[in-house]
């Protein structure tokens, strides 16, 4: 399946006819769609019909037909990958549409229009096809949808088509932000966009539209269809020139609603033209052809119209990017098209979009505008084309008719004198040439001779209207002759007039011809005549018609003249060549390698030979002698040539002047070598070289060739020489004249020869320079091999004859072997011709004294030749040679014949036996004595010479007796048993032996370096221990092996062990840890003969020290395996840590901000020391933070580099602070380091640190808005300085604007306004005249009523800009000018300097400055400043920040009416820093913010419980609000928030809100144990209003309360009296008075027992309000007791049918007592504290999971105990079991979590929680309870609770029954570790208890419940059974002991347990 899927336009529903009924989708869901025939009911009138054809929706949608209308592809795009698709657009319409192609996605999607300036429009029916390229070049929102826009105009649309990426697309694709296009008020504008469903199913769509003037059209189709696409119309009425945004909803089924966000800008004015291009006929010069062009003014007012032609005409422009901008041609070629139907040829040029325009064009060309357009209403362009013929700027001569001119017409609209749209046209017509007539057509000359001149002439006639120029250009066929016309300027011709050219020709070929001569007409096409005729060549005379040569000797030069005549009328040129001669060198030139025979050099002076020579060199020098002269001849016909000797012909011009710039540049080389400049007679010198070079060339070397044939030289004739010489230079003959030519023969064959010259002649024809100034013609060879003729010549080349004897008799001689003799052959000729003989073949023992072998014999002439022999066999022997004669078929013998005797030598020593090692340099002399009377000749040789040589090899001793001796000298490379013969030759058949034995040991294996001594590595780096466990070798050492033998050997390596060296003597590693290793690697090497190996040494080591090992290499040799060498081999190393040092410990920089061409680059350089004599090759340098470093001074500054250390080096290292990254930094102290990393460690670093020093001034709030508080006051504008530097600033107010921002104005502000301007505007006053500070005396004069003019207004503004900026802090330096001097004043009374100096001069001096020595007046004096804000002072100074923290600038704020708004922007210019503006705003609104709720009730919570609020604030008002929220309630200290609860904001106290937005506020807290919780919190708004909301709640204590039944524990008076004390703060009078009544009954006994007696008891508590602080000792006694007596009256009465007043009360003074000891006891607080803290931790969110029971749950009680109760079991029988329950009620609200304990382990008690499973099922409660098992151990006798307090003191008998297991208070019985072990298992009370004495008590039971909600009133039964058994109680034993049951976070209640024993 295809990539791509191509969607085209169905046939869908009509769409309606009228654009009002345009409405949205979803209101027209039962709407009827009109038909399309229905016409468009206009009520408007067009500016023209083409715009009321397109208003019709079926003409403006459906006439475009846009293929594809959708591409979708369905896999994602790649990056770098170029893919291609082809947009068809063509137009059905019946006018022509303008179309504007563009995309969204200009990155990465190009557009390719051919010739886009010509298919703006499209006609009717016409096609466009637009290329699109699209190619990602990152990953980044590749898959995203793509836009193709087609915008249409007049009226606007935009069609959307839109290129999808199926790839995870799974919801409807539609494009989120749409521009609709522009257009003038009251006109519409369209967009049509495209929504694709890319699911399976159908999707139904609605729209949600509330934008007024904006519709959208589905044709009535909500749904989607699966796969598929749907078109919407947005329709958008432009009612006012205006800017609007806006968006509209559209949902898809039940996905959330996706918002369209639009925008639209109309235009001021919209002109459209009816056509983009204007095309010509063809039209002849001043014909004229008009076209027009429809302009329409869309606008609603008179537009301005103004015209002109391009002034760029380029020859490239286009309306759209050219691909190339985006794609290069490669990839365009690799573009993958994206459907695989469609295959796409895309342009290879990228300029195929450009347009080519003619600059000359705009000359042919006129247009006739209208000057204005009526609004709405159309107008005509008249265009028209003149060819303008222009003589002094023709077309092209390469041009031909019709010439096609281009250009654009460039049309200018405005409406206020201002350009404010342009439109173009493109204009093209087509021009045709002047026409002219030339007679005649053919000239035919027939027969003619080649060279001959003749003349013709052509006539022209002006044809055309327009002047006519006609001009010769060229001829075609060149190379078949001259041509020359004149007139050459040509003729220019008037119209029906006619001219003449005339011709004068001659033709160089020798057969039929046809020439064609071409004429070009200015402005006009080319005309062409053809020559025809036929070429006949000339003949040549010579004399004599033969050279005869007679007979010639081999070999020798001979010289004969020839006689060339021109036996015509006309000159000719010819050149003689010889022919059919060799190709080679003759004779001299081909000397063999004189090792093959002897050379001969030829002495003799032979006359004719020497003749020979003089007449050559005569004639060269003749050759040489060239004269320019300029001879004319006497007679000249018409038809003749004009003949110039000194021209050149073509071979010189071939030869000599083609190398000339290669001569030149020779010579310039050799010139400067010489410094041939330098010296004196320059200008000769370089003549001299100038001549050589060119005398060297191929032209001048005929001059000498011939020179040196005297002195040749040969050994035998060549395989085939050249014999014939002649001069073959160019010859130029005149009619009826002849020159002499020379032939040299060197005739190198015997015999009789008829041989001929060749002659090459042609006529001398002109050149085709076309000049008329210089008629003369010019000599040029023409290379025609038929143009020949032949010069016979014939010579006998013969033999001498020469007498010889061939028999040399020496048998007479007594003759020795080795003994030089001598003897002379003679040779006579008694021909008459000379010749040349040598001795061919000579024998070894002939040689000659002269070593002349080669002989010249005249004739009758006689030679000898002196020979000497030397004879080297024994007996009768016979020498033969071979003599030969040149020329001769054959050569002659001759013999020689001796009788030689024979030598005789003694040799010592005769026999050599030797053993040696290999490559052993051993010697052997051997000494030898002539034995005979003779000199004697020897020589030595070996059998075998392999590694064995002789020093000398022979020698001639003398008769005398003479000795010499010889050496042997032997080296062998291989082991082996070496035997040799040495051959002593005497030259005469006698040869002597002795024999010679070698026995070499050892191998021939060389070690570089040489480890057979040891190898010592030396001192290296140790290994990381992570690379000594992985077998990493750092430590390589490379050991070259080199076989020196000539046989194979095998090395195996074994490692024998290592070891280290410690305090100086060695040590095996193998009782230690392995540490080093050694290898060596390869473990088997194979060496053939001559090889070289390679063995590496590796060394590894995790720790220092020296470290050794032994290797054994065992060699065999591979041609005898049995042989085996052994080596040892020791390696040793010395191995240390590396050591990088810094020389600093850390480096400190320092940048201050300051001007760029300020700063200074702050450069440190540290240096890095290598410890250690090691080089290390690699250091790796990383530098972090803002640094860059480098290694050397030429290197740049990187993050990181690498750098080698030398050993023992100080490195330095060059560190530069990047100040491009101080920029983000203000007063930081930034720190980096440089890290180090060496052999793969990480040493030392070095730390770096800056501090940048930036003035940095911040405003804190730089939008201020603030409000009005009814009158005018001042705000301050915090800036802190946040730099290092002190800051000077300045305020400068830029702007202020009020505004009405209410529904109402106030009416009584409005009229006070009015009343304060008319009185500023009555009251002048001209008092400010009288300040001498120009300053202030304008700005108090500035402040009167002034004229309300534009001009008085802007000068009035550019003067108070000038006062508030100018600074007058110090007096400008006026300085004097100085008194020049005349010279100086003279020299610079007009330079430049000296008037800028005036001018500055001058100016200062003007201004009045003599009373600004103080500051110009602060901003704040702006007139009327009750009516403005202003700061109170202009500059200031913000110090540092420990200085002065903050700097506060006072703004004046005044005061406004209600429901207006002043805005002022100020700017604050900082100096050295950066500038900031503040926006102050004030408004007077009645209402800023809004809570949902201004008291929130947190309801009722134990105080332990975090309580989470959430308040919602709204901004009301249109501006950002900083809201600071403040508790109001008085905060209580963080060590005493507990006990009345407190409240935290967990959200940000600073809040900042947008307009009309909202945020949240968080709270939480504690209620703590307060009844009424209320806190209070206000809200800064803007720092100048505020508002406040309120917390409440209630904090109780939860508590189990026991069964009223149970008589109280014993309460001590003063707690009785305490808790009184508690319920008159509790209550006050009348709320206690409401709660309770008299009891009649009571008795008055009590007040008797106090001994205080009262008639009656007062219930006015007003007697009792004196406070106690007032009382005396005495009147507090009695207000006690009086209190006391007084509620012992009252009683509770029971109003609640839930919970009792009396449980209420009960909690209510628990709470109180408590919360008054957590105040006044500070450690009671901590322990509490405590609780509270173990409580967090263990509701903390991840950080204790709950059990799943109650065992292991540790129940906290808070430091507080109620009152106790009594539970009396009264008499107890041993053994037996008692059962008894309590009952207990949970008063909440909270959790019940509770356990029971006591403070010792009771024997025989038992109890357990009971609850009703029924009703709190809901509760999730569970139980645990200890079980009913005794351990052994519990032998004591129970103690009660008052005998073990009495006891207490001695640890020994504390809990006497139990075991403490606190380590300092042990039990005194002897345990195991198994018995303590059980005991902690059951003392099951040892859990994390915060109370220090509870941690040994015993828990009897526990309850727990895991609900998450809180809940009151649960009953609680304690089930308990007691069983004192005998062993544990004795008779009468009373048992008292406190059970406490403990409620989480909550009180304990003791129950007291009391009980006596029965017998």
């Amino acid at each position: 399946m295809s990539d791509i899927e191509i969607h085209h336009v169905a046939n869908e529903a009509s769409a309606p006819q009228e654009d009002e009924d345009v409405e949205q989708g979803e209101s027209r869901k039962g709407s009827e769609v009109p038909k399309p025939s229905a016409k468009l009911k206009s009520k408007t009138n067009f500016c023209c019909i083409a715009k009321e054809y397109y208003s019709d929706y079926t003409n403006l949608v459906d006439s475009l037909h846009i293929m594809p209308r959708l591409m979708i592809h369905q896999r994602g795009f790649k990056i770098n990958n170029t893919y291609g698709l082809t947009l068809n657009i063509r137009n059905s319409g019946l006018y022509p549409r303008l179309i504007r192609v563009s995309t969204d996605s200009r990155v990465d999607t190009s557009i390719s229009i051919v010739e886009a300036d010509l298919h703006r429009y499209l006609a009717t029916d016409q096609l466009l096809e637009v290329k699109i390229w699209i190619r990602a070049k990152s990953w980044r929102d590749i898959n995203r949808r793509r836009h193709i826009y087609i915008e249409s105009y007049h009226p606007n649309i935009i069609f959307q088509v839109p290129i999808i990426v199926l790839h995870k697309l799974e919801e409807p694709s539609l494009c989120e932000f749409i521009s609709l296009p522009r257009c003038v008020p009251n006109n519409k504008s369209y967009y049509e966009m495209i929504i694709y469903n890319p699911t399976e199913e159908r999707i139904r769509m609605r729209f949600r539209n509330t934008n007024r003037g904006l519709t959208l059209n589905t044709l009535n189709k909500d749904l989607l269809p699966p796969k598929d696409y749907i078109k919407v119309l947005l329709v958008f009425h432009a009612e006012k020139l205006q800017s609007l945004k806006g968006f509209f909803n559209i949902k898809f089924g039940v996905m959330a609603p996706k918002m369209i966000i639009f925008d639209f800008l109309a235009k001021s004015m919209g002109v459209h033209l009816s056509g983009g291009t204007v095309p010509f006929g063809l039209t002849k010069f001043s014909r004229e052809e008009r076209r027009t062009v429809t302009v329409c003014n869309e606008s609603s007012h008179e537009v301005m119209m103004s015209g002109t032609f391009d002034s760029d005409q380029r020859d490239v422009e286009s309306a759209t990017h050219s691909v190339a901008s985006h794609f290069s041609n490669k990839l365009i070629d690799e573009a993958v098209s994206m459907h695989s139907v469609l295959i796409y040829d895309f342009e290879e040029d990228s300029n195929i979009q450009n347009v080519n325009y003619n600059a000359t064009a705009p000359k042919h060309f006129g247009f006739v505008v209208p000057h204005s357009i009526p609004a709405l209403s159309a107008a005509e362009i008249v265009i028209n084309f003149r060819p303008l013929y222009d003589s002094n700027e023709p077309f092209s001569d390469d041009a031909e008719p019709p010439y096609f001119q281009r250009t654009r017409l460039i049309f200018c609209f405005t409406d206020a004198e201002e350009c404010m749209e342009s439109h173009f046209v493109v204009v093209s017509g087509e021009i045709s040439g002047i026409e002219v007539e030339l007679y005649p057509k053919v000239i035919d000359f027939r027969k003619i001779y080649l060279g001959e001149e003749h003349c013709a002439q052509i006539k022209i006639l002006n044809v055309d209207a327009v002047p006519a120029k006609v001009a010769y250009k060229d001829t075609l066929e060149k190379d078949l002759g001259g041509v020359r016309v004149s007139p050459i300027e040509g003729l220019l011709l008037e119209p029906c007039c006619r001219g003449a050219f005339s011709l004068s020709f001659y033709t160089v070929h020798p057969s039929r011809f046809t020439i064609t001569l071409r004429f070009k007409v200015v402005n006009g096409a080319h005309h062409k005549v053809h020559i025809k005729g036929t070429g006949q060549h000339v003949q040549l005379r010579t004399f004599p018609q033969l050279v005869e040569f007679g007979s010639i000797p081999m070999a020798v030069p001979q010289k004969r003249y020839m006689l060339l005549m021109n036996p015509l009328a006309v000159p000719i040129t010819l050149q003689v060549t010889p022919s059919d001669d060799g190709a080679e060198q003759p004779l001299v030139l081909n000397i063999r390698d004189s090792t093959e025979m002897l050379p001969i050099t030829v002495r003799d002076p032979i006359k004719h030979l020497q003749r020979a020579h003089e007449d050559m060199r005569n004639d060269s020098l003749e050759l040489t002698d060239i004269k320019l002269t300029s001879l004319v001849p006497d007679m000249l016909s018409l038809k003749s040539l004009h003949i110039n000797e000194s021209a050149y012909s073509m071979e010189f011009e071939e030869d000599v002047m083609e190398p000339v710039p290669l001569l030149a540049t020779h010579m310039l080389t050799n010139l400067k070598r010489q410094k041939i400049f330098d010296k004196t007679e320059t200008d000769k010198r370089v003549i001299q070289e100038a001549l050589h070079g060119l005398l060297s060339t191929k032209y001048f070397s005929i001059f000498t060739k011939h020179n040196n044939f005297i002195f040749m030289d040969w050994n035998a004739l060549p395989s085939d020489p050249r014999e014939v010489y002649c001069d073959n230079e160019i010859i130029y003959l005149r009619p009826n004249t002849g020159r002499t030519i020379t032939i040299l023969l060197i005739p190198n064959q015997v015999g009789y020869f008829h041989r001929s010259l060749t002659v090459r002649i042609c006529p001398s024809v002109l050149s085709n320079s076309g000049s008329s100034e210089n008629l003369q013609s010019v000599k040029t060879l023409i290379k025609s091999d038929f143009l020949c003729s032949k010069l016979w010549f014939e010579y006998n080349c013969v033999t001498p004859e020469i007498e010889w004897s061939h028999l040399v008799d020496l048998s007479s001689w007594i003759v020795y072997a080795g003994e030089e003799y001598e003897f002379d052959m003679s040779f006579y000729n008694r021909s008459n011709t000379g010749g040349f003989l040598h001795f061919d073949v000579i024998p070894n023992e002939m040689s000659f004294r002269d070593g002349t072998w080669k002989f010249y014999i005249g004739s009758g002439s006689r030679i000898i030749a002196k020979c000497a022999v030397s004879f080297r066999s024994l007996g009768n022997t016979r020498l033969t040679g071979l003599i030969k004669i040149v020329g001769a078929s054959r050569p002659y013998a001759f013999h020689l014949f001796a009788n030689v005797l024979p030598t005789e030598i003694r040799i010592t020593p005769n026999y050599v036996q030797r053993r040696l090692q290999t490559y052993e340099l051993h010697k052997v002399h051997f000494y030898i004595d002539n034995c005979s009377p003779t000199n004697t000749k020897l020589t030595m040789k070996l059998q075998d010479t392999t590694f064995q040589y002789l020093t000398t090899r022979g020698g001639v001793l003398a008769s005398t007796g003479q000795s010499m001796y010889t050496t042997l000298v032997a080296i062998f490379p291989d082991p082996d048993l070496y035997q040799n013969i040495l051959y002593v030759d005497l030259q005469f058949d006698h040869v002597m032996e002795i024999p010679i034995t070698f026995l070499v040991e050892g191998v021939p294996l060389y070690f570089e370096p040489n480890i057979r001594q040891g190898f010592d590595a030396g001192q290296l780096y140790t290994d990381t221990k992570e690379q000594f466990q992985q077998n990493v070798y750092n430590h390589r050492f490379p050991v070259k092996v080199i076989n020196k033998g000539f046989r194979t050997y095998r090395i195996t390596v074994t490692r024998l062990k290592t070891y280290a060296q410690a305090k100086g003597r060695y040590s095996p590693c193998a009782s230690q840890a392995l540490t080093a290793r050694f290898d060596i690697t390869p473990k088997h090497l194979y060496l053939p003969s001559g090889c070289e190996e390679r063995l590496e040494i590796l060394i590894s080591s995790w720790q220092e020290g020296v470290v050794l090992s032994d290797f054994l290499l065992q060699v065999t040799d591979q041609k005898y395996p049995q042989r085996k060498y052994t080596i040892k081999v020791t390696a040793k190393a010395e191995f240390v840590e590396c050591q990088l040092v810094w020389s600093r410990k850390q480096l400190l920089f320092e940048y201050q901000s300051c001007e760029p061409l300020k700063q200074r680059s702050n450069i440190h350089t540290p240096e890095l020391i290598n410890k250690h004599a090691l080089p290390i090759a690699e250091v790796r340098l990383q530098v972090c933070g803002p640094f860059r470093i480098k290694g050397l001074y030429e290197d740049t500054f990187e993050k990181e580099i690498l750098v080698p250390i030398e050993a023992l080096q100080h490195k330095d290292i060059f560190v530069i602070l990047n100040r491009g990254a101080m920029k983000q930094f203000y007063c930081k102290q930034l720190e980096g380091r440089i890290s180090v990393w060496a052999l793969g460690r990480q040493l030392n670093p070095l730390a770096l640190k800056v501090t940048v020093q930036v003035p940095d001034v911040l405003i804190l709030q730089p939008e201020l808005v603030v409000f009005d508080r009814g009158a005018p006051f001042d705000c301050s504008v915090s800036l802190v300085n946040q730099g290092c530097l002190r800051a000077e600033f300045k305020w400068k107010r830029l702007e202020t604007a009020e505004q009405f921002v209410g529904d109402n104005d106030d009416p009584q502000d409005l009229v006070a306004d009015f009343l304060s301007e008319l009185l500023r505007m009555l009251e002048y006053n001209f008092s400010c005249e009288d300040e001498p500070n120009m300053t202030l005396r304008y700005q108090q004069c500035r402040c009167q009523f002034s004229q309300q003019s534009d001009t008085a207004e802007l000068v009035l503004e550019l003067l108070d800009e000038l006062v508030n900026d100018l600074d007058l802090s110090h007096r400008p330096l006026v300085y004097p000018r100085e008194v020049q001097s005349s010279e100086d004043s003279a020299l610079e009374l007009h330079s430049t300097s000296s008037f800028v100096r005036a001018t500055i001069h001058d100016l200062l001096e003007r201004l009045n400055v003599e009373s600004s020595e103080q500051l110009s007046p602060a901003s704040s004096e702006y007139c009327f400043a009750e009516r403005f804000i202003y700061f109170h002072e202009k500059q200031g100074v913000v110090e540092l920040p420990d200085v002065q923290p903050e700097h506060q600038c006072v703004l004046h704020v005044p005061h406004i009416r209600r429901s207006h708004e002043l805005r002022a922007t100020f700017q604050l210019t900082v100096v050295g820093g950066r500038s900031q503006c503040l926006s102050v705003t004030l408004v007077n609104l009645t209402q800023k913010i809004k809570f949902h709720k201004e008291s929130v009730y947190l309801g009722i919570k134990p105080w332990y419980e975090q309580f989470n609020a959430v308040l919602r604030v709204e901004n009301v008002t249109k501006y950002q609000l900083q809201l600071l929220v403040v508790e109001l309630t008085p905060v209580h200290s963080a060590e005493k928030r507990l006990i009345e609860g407190y409240s935290t904001l967990v959200s940000s106290d600073l809040i900042h809100l947008e307009p009309l937005a909202s945020d949240q506020l968080r709270l939480k807290g504690v209620l703590g144990f307060s009844e009424s919780f209320c806190h209070t919190f206000g809200v800064l708004i803007n720092g100048s209003a505020s508002s406040h909301f309120w917390l409440r709640g209630q904090g109780v204590m939860p508590m189990l309360n026991a069964d009223s039944k149970l008589p109280a524990d014993h309460q001590d008076e003063l707690d009785i009296v305490e808790e009184y004390r508690l319920l008159q703060r509790i209550y006050y009078y009348e709320m206690f008075k409401s709660i309770t009544e008299t009891d009649a009954e009571f008795s008055a006994a009590a007040g008797e027992e106090e001994g205080f007696q009262e008639d009656a008891i007062t219930e006015d508590f007003s007697q009792l309000s004196e406070s106690e602080e007032e009382m005396s000792s005495v009147r507090q006694r009695q207000h006690d007791t009086q209190l006391f007596k007084m509620v012992q009256t009252y009683v509770l009465v029971n109003n609640n049918q839930e919970l009792p007043h009396a449980t209420i009360l009960k909690q209510l003074l628990l709470g109180v007592r408590y919360r008054k000891r957590l105040r006044d006891n500070g450690e009671l607080y901590a322990k509490h504290q405590q609780v509270y803290q173990r409580h967090q931790q263990l509701h903390k969110a991840g950080s204790y999971k709950l059990p799943p029971n109650a065992k292991y749950f540790t129940v906290q009680p808070i430091p507080c105990q109620q009152q106790g109760h009594i539970l009396d079991l009264g008499q107890l029988k041993r053994n037996t079991l008692r059962r008894f329950e309590l009952q207990l009620h949970f008063s909440g609200p909270g959790k019940l979590i509770a356990a029971a304990r006591t403070a010792v382990r009771i024997p025989g008690l038992f109890v357990d929680f009971s609850i009703s499973p029924d009703q709190h099922a809901d509760k999730k409660l569970s139980f645990w309870s200890e079980q009913c098992t005794t351990l052994e151990y519990f032998k004591k006798k129970y103690r009660n609770m008052l005998e073990r307090l009495a006891d207490a003191q001695d640890p020994t008998l504390k809990h006497s029954h139990s075991f403490d297991l606190d380590r300092l208070l042990k039990h005194q019985r002897t345990l195991t570790g198994k018995d303590r072990h059980l005991m902690e298992e059951y003392y099951n009370s040892l859990n994390p208890s915060v109370y220090a004495d509870h941690k040994h008590h015993f828990t009897l039971a526990k309850v727990y419940s895991g609900s998450q909600s809180n809940y009151s009133g649960v009953d609680v039964r304690i089930v308990g059974y007691f069983k004192p058994e005998t062993r544990y109680y004795e008779k009468d034993q009373f048992v008292e002991d406190y059970i406490y049951i403990d409620l989480h976070m909550g009180p304990t209640l003791p129950i007291l347990l009391l009980g006596s024993i029965e017998a």
